[in-house]
């Protein structure tokens, strides 16, 4: 008996984000981070009404991950030891 496995590939929603800035740790240098921010349409990704989540439903959560991530205050590797 062979069992077969069956892979969903799920269509995925991408951001990137860019921030450049200047070290908080008093040292002054610019920095500059980049990041992806992702959610998947498929059947388990789903609005608060039980709805599966469309790219116009997705884009909005992604936006504001992205506006969060860029006001969090980092460090450089250098400060941060």
């Amino acid at each position: 008996m062979y069992s077969a496995t069956i892979t969903e590939r799920f269509q995925e929603v991408k951001l990137y984000g860019e921030k450049r800035f200047k070290c908080k740790g008093g040292c002054g240098r610019t920095l500059k981070r980049q990041r992806k921010f992702s959610q998947t349409i498929n059947p388990f990704n789903k609005t608060k009404e039980g709805h599966i989540k469309t790219s116009q439903d997705i884009y909005p959560e992604l936006k504001e991950k992205l506006m969060e991530w860029k006001k969090e205050i980092e460090l450089c590797k250098h400060c941060q030891s």
